[in-house]
Protein backbone atom coordinates (compact mmCIF):
# COMPACT_ATOMS: atom_id res chain seq x y z
CA UNK A 1 0.00 0.00 0.00
CA UNK A 2 1.32 3.33 -0.62
CA UNK A 3 1.26 6.15 1.12
CA UNK A 4 0.76 9.95 -0.21
CA UNK A 5 3.61 12.49 0.29
CA UNK A 6 3.26 16.07 0.19
CA UNK A 7 3.71 19.24 2.29
CA UNK A 8 1.75 19.92 5.84
CA UNK A 9 -0.02 23.50 6.19
CA UNK A 10 2.77 24.55 8.63
CA UNK A 11 5.67 24.33 6.05
CA UNK A 12 3.80 26.00 3.17
CA UNK A 13 3.33 28.75 5.91
CA UNK A 14 6.84 28.59 6.97
CA UNK A 15 8.26 28.69 3.40
CA UNK A 16 5.82 31.84 2.61
CA UNK A 17 7.30 33.88 5.74
CA UNK A 18 11.07 32.65 4.18
CA UNK A 19 10.01 33.94 1.02
CA UNK A 20 8.28 36.91 2.01
CA UNK A 21 11.33 38.01 4.25
CA UNK A 22 13.94 37.41 1.46
CA UNK A 23 11.69 39.62 -0.81
CA UNK A 24 11.72 42.06 1.99
CA UNK A 25 15.42 42.63 2.65
CA UNK A 26 15.76 41.97 -1.78
CA UNK A 27 13.84 44.85 -2.11
CA UNK A 28 15.24 46.96 0.32
CA UNK A 29 18.61 46.01 -0.82
CA UNK A 30 18.05 46.89 -4.87
CA UNK A 31 16.27 49.83 -3.19
CA UNK A 32 19.66 51.47 -1.26
CA UNK A 33 21.79 50.48 -4.53
CA UNK A 34 19.14 52.31 -6.58
CA UNK A 35 19.54 55.48 -4.22
CA UNK A 36 23.32 55.08 -4.33
CA UNK A 37 23.34 55.35 -7.94
CA UNK A 38 20.74 57.84 -8.34
CA UNK A 39 23.12 59.86 -5.45
CA UNK A 40 26.20 59.63 -7.94
CA UNK A 41 25.05 60.28 -10.54
CA UNK A 42 24.18 63.63 -9.39
CA UNK A 43 26.92 64.35 -7.57
CA UNK A 44 29.33 63.55 -11.16
CA UNK A 45 26.25 65.54 -13.12
CA UNK A 46 26.83 68.58 -10.83
CA UNK A 47 30.63 68.20 -11.02
CA UNK A 48 31.20 68.03 -14.70
CA UNK A 49 28.42 71.09 -15.06
CA UNK A 50 30.89 73.05 -12.75
CA UNK A 51 34.16 71.59 -14.27
CA UNK A 52 32.31 73.31 -17.26
CA UNK A 53 31.88 77.08 -16.21
CA UNK A 54 34.89 76.99 -14.81
CA UNK A 55 37.04 75.53 -17.19
CA UNK A 56 35.16 77.84 -19.70
CA UNK A 57 35.85 81.05 -17.29
CA UNK A 58 39.46 80.03 -16.94
CA UNK A 59 40.19 79.44 -20.58
CA UNK A 60 38.41 82.93 -21.63
CA UNK A 61 40.18 84.57 -18.82
CA UNK A 62 44.04 83.48 -19.80
CA UNK A 63 43.32 85.63 -23.21
CA UNK A 64 42.45 88.70 -21.88
CA UNK A 65 44.06 92.26 -22.33
CA UNK A 66 45.89 92.63 -18.92
CA UNK A 67 44.34 94.98 -16.76
CA UNK A 68 41.25 94.69 -18.19
CA UNK A 69 39.63 92.66 -15.66
CA UNK A 70 37.54 94.14 -12.86
CA UNK A 71 35.08 93.12 -10.49
CA UNK A 72 31.45 94.26 -10.37
CA UNK A 73 27.95 94.25 -8.70
CA UNK A 74 25.17 93.74 -10.97
CA UNK A 75 24.66 97.45 -10.99
CA UNK A 76 28.09 98.23 -12.93
CA UNK A 77 29.50 99.73 -9.98
CA UNK A 78 33.70 98.32 -9.78
CA UNK A 79 34.22 96.68 -6.38
CA UNK A 80 36.89 94.15 -4.69
CA UNK A 81 34.32 91.88 -4.46
CA UNK A 82 31.19 91.28 -6.34
CA UNK A 83 29.04 88.99 -8.60
CA UNK A 84 30.06 90.17 -11.95
CA UNK A 85 33.67 89.68 -13.73
CA UNK A 86 34.00 91.93 -16.60
CA UNK A 87 37.54 91.32 -18.95
CA UNK A 88 38.35 92.27 -23.03
CA UNK A 89 39.23 89.35 -24.70
CA UNK A 90 42.28 89.51 -26.95
CA UNK A 91 41.43 89.87 -30.50
CA UNK A 92 45.15 89.68 -31.72
CA UNK A 93 48.58 90.51 -30.27
CA UNK A 94 51.89 91.92 -31.77
CA UNK A 95 55.05 94.30 -30.96
CA UNK A 96 55.55 97.33 -32.27
CA UNK A 97 58.58 98.74 -34.25
CA UNK A 98 60.15 102.55 -33.19
CA UNK A 99 56.91 104.48 -30.66
CA UNK A 100 53.63 104.02 -30.04
CA UNK A 101 53.51 108.05 -28.89
CA UNK A 102 52.02 108.76 -32.56
CA UNK A 103 48.66 108.41 -34.15
CA UNK A 104 50.97 106.08 -36.41
CA UNK A 105 51.56 102.47 -35.49
CA UNK A 106 54.04 99.71 -36.85
CA UNK A 107 53.54 96.60 -35.96
CA UNK A 108 55.38 93.03 -36.61
CA UNK A 109 53.00 91.19 -39.00
CA UNK A 110 50.84 88.97 -36.62
CA UNK A 111 48.96 85.98 -37.77
CA UNK A 112 45.64 87.52 -37.03
CA UNK A 113 45.73 91.17 -38.69
CA UNK A 114 43.77 93.72 -36.66
CA UNK A 115 40.35 95.58 -38.50
CA UNK A 116 39.05 99.05 -38.32
CA UNK A 117 36.88 97.60 -35.43
CA UNK A 118 39.47 97.19 -33.04
CA UNK A 119 40.74 98.72 -30.18
CA UNK A 120 44.72 99.05 -29.75
CA UNK A 121 46.27 99.06 -26.40
CA UNK A 122 49.34 99.95 -25.22
CA UNK A 123 50.87 99.52 -21.51
CA UNK A 124 47.56 98.40 -19.94
CA UNK A 125 48.31 99.63 -16.25
CA UNK A 126 44.93 100.61 -14.69
CA UNK A 127 44.90 103.38 -12.34
CA UNK A 128 43.86 102.11 -8.75
CA UNK A 129 45.42 105.31 -7.14
CA UNK A 130 42.54 106.79 -4.68
CA UNK A 131 40.60 103.57 -5.22
CA UNK A 132 39.58 104.57 -8.75
CA UNK A 133 38.41 101.48 -10.59
CA UNK A 134 37.72 102.45 -13.99
CA UNK A 135 38.16 100.02 -17.25
CA UNK A 136 41.39 101.24 -19.41
CA UNK A 137 39.33 103.72 -21.79
CA UNK A 138 38.87 105.46 -18.86
CA UNK A 139 42.29 105.97 -17.89
CA UNK A 140 45.59 104.36 -17.24
CA UNK A 141 48.09 105.04 -15.01
CA UNK A 142 50.58 106.94 -17.42
CA UNK A 143 47.51 108.39 -19.35
CA UNK A 144 45.98 107.25 -22.51
CA UNK A 145 46.45 103.71 -23.06
CA UNK A 146 44.04 103.19 -25.71
CA UNK A 147 43.09 103.85 -29.19
CA UNK A 148 40.75 103.22 -32.18
CA UNK A 149 42.12 101.52 -35.42
CA UNK A 150 41.42 103.88 -38.14
CA UNK A 151 43.34 102.34 -40.77
CA UNK A 152 45.44 99.05 -41.53
CA UNK A 153 47.33 98.76 -44.59
CA UNK A 154 48.99 95.95 -46.52
CA UNK A 155 51.87 93.90 -44.62
CA UNK A 156 55.45 94.86 -46.35
CA UNK A 157 58.18 92.96 -45.14
CA UNK A 158 56.96 91.08 -42.37
CA UNK A 159 55.44 94.63 -40.94
CA UNK A 160 52.07 96.12 -41.06
CA UNK A 161 51.14 99.69 -40.91
CA UNK A 162 48.22 100.89 -38.93
CA UNK A 163 46.80 104.55 -37.87
CA UNK A 164 44.89 105.16 -34.47
CA UNK A 165 42.05 107.44 -33.37
CA UNK A 166 44.23 109.50 -31.12
CA UNK A 167 47.81 108.57 -29.78
CA UNK A 168 49.16 106.46 -26.55
CA UNK A 169 50.31 108.56 -23.61
CA UNK A 170 53.83 105.95 -22.98
CA UNK A 171 55.66 103.35 -24.60
CA UNK A 172 55.50 99.97 -23.39
CA UNK A 173 58.94 98.39 -21.75
CA UNK A 174 58.14 95.11 -24.01
CA UNK A 175 56.95 96.82 -26.88
CA UNK A 176 53.50 95.00 -26.93
CA UNK A 177 49.99 96.00 -28.66
CA UNK A 178 47.44 94.61 -27.91
CA UNK A 179 43.80 94.64 -30.05
CA UNK A 180 40.46 94.10 -28.95
CA UNK A 181 36.85 94.16 -29.99
CA UNK A 182 34.43 92.82 -27.26
CA UNK A 183 33.67 92.96 -23.63
CA UNK A 184 32.67 90.01 -21.45
CA UNK A 185 30.72 90.00 -18.54
CA UNK A 186 30.00 87.07 -16.30
CA UNK A 187 27.78 87.00 -13.73
CA UNK A 188 25.93 85.31 -11.01
CA UNK A 189 22.11 85.99 -10.55
CA UNK A 190 19.30 83.91 -9.80
CA UNK A 191 21.42 80.80 -8.71
CA UNK A 192 22.72 80.75 -12.15
CA UNK A 193 26.28 81.34 -13.91
CA UNK A 194 25.64 83.86 -16.82
CA UNK A 195 27.98 84.93 -19.80
CA UNK A 196 27.31 88.76 -21.86
CA UNK A 197 29.20 89.68 -24.82
CA UNK A 198 29.32 93.14 -26.66
CA UNK A 199 31.31 95.06 -28.80
CA UNK A 200 33.75 97.59 -26.85
CA UNK A 201 32.11 101.07 -26.14
CA UNK A 202 28.57 99.98 -25.93
CA UNK A 203 26.84 99.74 -22.84
CA UNK A 204 26.80 95.94 -21.20
CA UNK A 205 24.89 95.09 -18.04
CA UNK A 206 24.13 91.98 -16.27
CA UNK A 207 20.61 92.45 -17.64
CA UNK A 208 21.66 91.78 -21.39
CA UNK A 209 21.27 89.05 -23.74
CA UNK A 210 22.59 86.26 -21.87
CA UNK A 211 24.39 82.99 -22.28
CA UNK A 212 23.52 80.10 -19.59
CA UNK A 213 27.05 79.09 -18.41
CA UNK A 214 25.93 77.04 -14.56
CA UNK A 215 22.81 76.86 -12.64
CA UNK A 216 22.27 75.76 -8.79
CA UNK A 217 24.73 77.98 -7.06
CA UNK A 218 24.30 78.84 -3.38
CA UNK A 219 23.35 82.53 -2.33
CA UNK A 220 26.19 84.51 -1.79
CA UNK A 221 27.45 87.80 -0.40
CA UNK A 222 29.97 87.74 -3.68
CA UNK A 223 31.40 85.12 -6.23
CA UNK A 224 34.38 87.13 -7.52
CA UNK A 225 37.30 89.06 -5.23
CA UNK A 226 40.18 90.35 -4.97
CA UNK A 227 42.51 90.49 -2.01
CA UNK A 228 45.01 93.42 -2.19
CA UNK A 229 47.38 91.76 0.57
CA UNK A 230 47.62 88.25 -1.17
CA UNK A 231 46.45 89.63 -5.22
CA UNK A 232 47.98 91.43 -7.90
CA UNK A 233 46.45 93.10 -10.86
CA UNK A 234 46.20 90.11 -12.72
CA UNK A 235 44.60 87.76 -10.30
CA UNK A 236 41.65 87.44 -9.50
CA UNK A 237 39.20 84.72 -7.63
CA UNK A 238 36.20 83.11 -7.93
CA UNK A 239 34.45 81.22 -4.75
CA UNK A 240 31.39 79.26 -6.22
CA UNK A 241 29.68 76.39 -4.05
CA UNK A 242 26.98 74.14 -6.38
CA UNK A 243 24.28 72.63 -4.38
CA UNK A 244 21.58 70.04 -5.66
CA UNK A 245 19.50 67.54 -4.58
CA UNK A 246 21.61 67.81 -1.42
CA UNK A 247 24.75 67.27 -2.88
CA UNK A 248 27.40 69.98 -2.75
CA UNK A 249 30.13 71.16 -4.97
CA UNK A 250 32.70 74.12 -3.40
CA UNK A 251 34.96 75.86 -6.19
CA UNK A 252 37.55 78.15 -4.18
CA UNK A 253 40.29 79.16 -6.75
CA UNK A 254 42.65 81.45 -7.80
CA UNK A 255 42.78 82.73 -11.80
CA UNK A 256 45.62 84.17 -13.27
CA UNK A 257 45.80 86.07 -16.29
CA UNK A 258 48.91 84.76 -18.60
CA UNK A 259 49.21 88.64 -20.51
CA UNK A 260 51.76 91.05 -19.17
CA UNK A 261 51.60 94.95 -19.89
Amino acid sequence: MRVATGFTLVELVMVILLLGVMATFSSQFIGIGTQIYGDASRREQLMSDARFAMERLNRELRDAVPGSVRIEDEGGGALEQGACLRFWPIATASRYLGTAVSNGLTIVEPSIFPTDKDWGIVYPLPDTSSGNLNTLDKGCVYGSCVAGVATVESPASGALSLTVDGAFTQDSPGRRVYFANQQVLYCVRGGSLWQMAKPLGESLTSGETTQLMAEHIRPASHYFYREPAAFNQSEVGVRLEFERSGERVLFNHKLELLNVP
